[in-house]
């Protein structure tokens, strides 16, 4: 596939594995498949096998039951690095902090604190089970539905690439999710129509639901870690994912034509090891390589195709907490999502800066990703001695909206990152 082959790494490449799946969400049709780049040599199919963990892929799930739950993208939650939630200690990409921050911050810089932290709120399990109504199989390795941890929303699962595409097609398709075929029509030798695929659509998530995802994940294509997909010109939604010790990285996107997961791991008899150093770059994320292989294959497939716009977000997308009232009416206590709640554990040295983060440069391309927060995060689970960590369901109390009022604290979190170049 020339996306691939004309984006993808030149240089120390022994035991990479790359895939890519791309679908359509309205109708689940297979679009393409590129399993890796010979087949004689390697009788494996990287876009439909099960080898590499999502990473930070995973955390739309999490935004979208929370969403559920009426946290909107204006909640604050702690951003700062390391954090300890619910006796899981945790680092953000490269333990940068950045305070108090919006949930759509959370989602542009792919703050790990920040999403563990909601994911303890909302549940594992509400997060986990979005997970599965937009399309990820319950056989899935690593999800571990029977012993449920805040590593979840981590992306410690591994998902076939193909997976992932038809999950994030659900979002695309407002909520519908959508059976896959890659046979379209069966015709006979005389002619006659042997079988025709008729596609299966399940009602995941409520239309406002899947639009305010799209909207959060578009805005993370403008400025956020998802920015070297911008390139593709016309509107699109995506999320990068990197796990511990560089071992994969992901960028799945879309558009509402067509919904593409890229993945590369490297493997060595058949075992997992780092990317560090994988064409020229010492940490490869979501955002480089996949991110250009991405761009270049959705150009391609969608080249000669009208440009069209998502879905406006729901009107609740502007929606701000009055977290003063809120918290005068609980006795002084903030609630959950609004800043000062009991449920943050604030790392020692304050409020941290976002600052201006250096970006990469691809080797022999004139792309400049920049490098702002998407990666795994080093976790110190509790011991096995220690109780599991105890998971809300629902946040107390239950939080009301009070539309267009405005506080002092939660204006102003969701600007732009700094980018090189």
């Amino acid at each position: 596939m020339s996306a691939v082959e004309s984006q993808g790494p030149k240089s120390n490449t022994k035991g990479l594995r790359i895939g890519l799946a791309s679908v359509r969400p309205s109708t689940g049709e297979i679009v393409a498949i590129y399993g890796g780049e010979d087949f004689i040599t390697n009788q494996i199919n990287n876009a439909t096998r099960h080898f590499a963990q999502a990473g930070s892929t995973f955390k739309p799930f999490a935004l979208a039951a929370a969403t559920e739950q009426d946290f909107n993208l204006h909640t604050m939650w702690n951003a700062n690095s390391p954090c300890t939630v619910n006796g899981y200690t945790l680092t953000n990409y490269g333990d940068r902090s950045f305070g108090l921050s919006s949930l759509l911050k959370a989602t542009l810089h792919s703050i790990n604190c920040a999403y563990v932290q909601l994911e303890s709120v909302v549940g594992v399990d509400k997060v986990a089970d979005a997970a599965l109504r937009a399309g990820i199989p319950s056989s899935t390795p690593g999800l571990n539905l029977d012993a449920l941890d805040l590593t979840f929303v981590l992306g410690t699962a591994s998902p076939s690439g193909l997976d992932m595409a038809n999950a994030y097609a659900t979002f695309a398709n407002q909520g519908m999710r959508s059976s896959t075929s890659i046979v379209k029509q069966v015709i006979g030798q005389n002619g006659g129509l042997l079988y025709e695929y008729s596609p299966t659509l399940t009602a995941a998530f409520d239309s406002r639901i899947a639009n305010t995802v799209s909207y959060a994940l578009e805005q993370n294509v403008d400025k956020g870690t998802a920015f070297a997909a911008r390139a593709l010109g016309r509107p699109a939604a995506a999320k990068t994912g990197t796990t511990d010790g560089n071992k994969s990285a992901w960028l799945v996107g879309y558009t509402p034509e067509l919904s593409t997961a890229v993945l590369m791991a490297k493997e060595i008899k058949g075992l997992p090891v780092s990317m560090s150093g994988t064409g020229g770059l010492k940490t490869v994320t979501g955002g480089s390589f996949p991110a250009a292989m991405w761009t270049a294959y959705m150009k391609g497939a969608l080249a000669g195709t009208p440009v069209t716009a998502f879905p406006p977000a729901p009107d609740s997308i502007n929606d701000r907490w009055n977290c003063a009232d809120l918290s005068a009416s609980n006795g002084g206590t903030p609630p959950l999502g609004c800043p000062g709640a009991a449920s943050m554990e604030f790392a020692p040295g304050g409020i941290g800066e976002a600052g201006n983060p250096d970006g990469i440069t691809i080797p022999g391309s004139t792309t400049v990703i920049p490098n702002i927060g998407d990666g795994a995060p080093t976790i110190n689970k509790p011991s096995k001695a220690s109780k599991l960590p105890t998971v809300v369901s629902t946040p107390t109390p239950t939080p009301t909206k009070t539309k267009g009022t405005k506080t002092p604290t939660q204006s102003g979190g969701d600007g732009a990152p700094g980018r090189a170049g």
